[in-house]
């Protein structure tokens, strides 16, 4: 090679080697077994390892055991077909957690005959995260329209079986004159007719079928509001002292008290100092707060923990926007449940105990009602954590 053919051959060679060091996305080459020959430094900007720490290992060991058998399908493709593939997997952050990758692989052959696997990976966390919540978003929007519906619908032929069921009632009733009179005409007493229904518990059946429609009219109440978009009735209110008010009435909630040991869970509270006033719609906050409070306590009363239960609330400025979170360390739960938690009649209670309303409710509300966002992370075994979160005034 002359001097000139070599100075630019190596002034080429800088060139891309500043690219690729200094390029947002990670660059990477394997072996054909799938072991680490290189990684570029955004390796460690965004996944925190050192480069001794990852070459000469295999891929897979930084892959989710759920997303290698992709991975390896991935790189059999590209090495059949020598073509260029693309894959979506979570990869190990060195702080334990996972992070998604979209990654684009080739083969390469270099002038002595080595094949290497070679390819870009571009964290792509936040952008599924986005789709996620916009997706989620979508779906409240139409399902909306059709609890709504469902809603009139169902209100119309409860609302006669609820009447009627009182009618009953009140027509076999000694204290109606109108009653006692038609009994006469017909020479039957009303009194014995009353005697037969109370020995034959028909008036406790009556009591059930009401009982039963005000059960459902209390489901229909949570999608006439899952449907609704208001923000009437906002005002300026001091989060810590709202916190509290509605921690309070946990402790005292009738329900609560009688399917949770609500006084032997630990209650936190770690509020931010100086935290401006946010604007609520109050009622239907409290109501979002109280059932995500409740679910934490039912979450720690479902079976023997080896610590002490708790229920922790934080408070912070966090993105332009007020954060609260409501923490437990309880079960947990698997991210297929995690990912659907928002969806109406979703439930992981057992029948009977909940009607899957909730936390769809809730989120119609964060996010129509206030502009918000509501987000929950957990992980079996290591309890959940909902996060809220606000505009503050004058940055809606």
């Amino acid at each position: 090679m002359s001097p000139k053919a070599a100075e630019k051959f190596f002034r080429s060679e800088s060139r891309y080697r500043m690219l690729v060091e200094n390029s947002c996305d990670i660059v990477f080459s394997l072996d054909m077994d799938g072991n680490i020959a290189y990684v570029s430094p955004a390796w460690q900007k965004i996944l925190g390892h050192e480069p001794s720490e990852v070459i000469g290992h295999n891929f897979v060991e930084f892959v989710n055991p759920e997303d290698i058998a992709g991975i390896q399908t991935m790189v059999a493709a590209v090495i059949r077909t020598n073509s260029m593939q693309e894959a979506t997997y979570r990869v190990n952050h060195v702080d334990g957690s996972w992070r998604w990758h979209t990654a684009r692989v080739n083969r390469h052959r270099d002038d002595d005959g080595v094949q290497t696997i070679f390819g870009t990976a571009h964290d792509a966390t936040e952008r599924l995260h986005i789709e996620e919540l916009m997706t989620q978003s979508e779906k409240m929007a139409m399902i909306s329209g059709m609890a709504a519906g469902m809603a009139h619908e169902i209100n119309n032929p409860l609302g006669a079986i609820l009447q009627h069921a009182q009618n009953i009632e009140r027509r076999v009733s000694a204290d109606i004159p109108a009653n006692v009179k038609a009994a006469a005409e017909v020479g039957v007493s009303l009194d014995l007719v009353h005697a037969y229904m109370q020995k034959r518990g028909i008036f406790d059946f009556i009591g059930h079928i009401r009982t039963a429609g005000i059960k459902a009219s209390g489901i229909i109440s949570n999608m006439l509001q899952f449907s609704r978009r208001s923000d009437a009735g906002a005002e300026l209110v001091d989060l810590s002292a709202f916190l509290d008010k509605v921690l309070e009435l946990a402790g005292t909630d009738y329900d609560m008290k009688k399917k949770y040991d609500f006084h032997r869970i630990e209650l936190q509270r770690l509020y931010a100092d100086n935290l401006p006033p946010v604007l609520l719609v109050v009622a239907g906050m409290e109501q979002v707060l109280l059932n995500i409070i409740k679910n934490a306590a039912q979450a720690l009363t479902g079976g023997e923990l080896p610590h002490q239960p708790r229920i922790t609330v934080r408070t912070q400025v966090a993105e332009g926007m007020a954060a609260i979170e409501i923490e437990d360390n309880g079960s947990g739960m698997d991210e297929k449940t995690r990912q659907r938690i928002f969806e109406p009649f979703f439930t992981t209670k057992e029948i009977g105990v909940g009607t899957g309303l909730g936390l769809s409710v809730a989120y119609e509300i964060i996010t129509k009602g206030h502009h918000g966002l509501i987000d929950v992370r957990s992980k079996l075994g290591r309890g959940s954590c909902f996060t809220i979160k606000l505009p503050l005034q004058g940055r809606a």
